[in-house]
C-alpha cells in the first residue's frame, strides 16, 4: 500500500529537519570561538544539549510518521 504524506505532514517534517540543524548550528555556533580549557568545559553541555534535542526530534518525527501512516 502506497501512503502519501499530507501538505500539514509535509510542513511538520520540514520544521523537524529545520530543528535539526538549528540544534547542530546552535552547538557549532557555542563552540566555535573557545579553545583549550574553556573548549573542554564547554563541550559536554553542549553534547548533552543537542542530543537531548535530537532525541527530542526524533521522538516528535516517529509519531508524527505514526500517526500519518508513513
Amino acid at each position: 500500500m502506497t501512503t502519501f504524506a499530507t501538505p500539514d505532514t509535509t510542513q511538520l517534517l520540514a520544521e523537524l529537519d529545520a530543528r535539526t540543524r538549528v540544534a547542530w548550528t546552535s552547538y557549532r555556533d557555542a563552540l566555535s570561538t573557545l579553545e583549550g580549557a574553556a573548549y573542554d568545559a564547554a563541550e559536554a553541555a553542549e553534547w548533552d544539549q543537542l542530543q537531548a534535542t535530537l532525541r527530542e526530534v526524533e521522538t516528535a518525527r516517529a509519531d508524527l510518521q505514526a500517526r500519518s501512516g508513513l
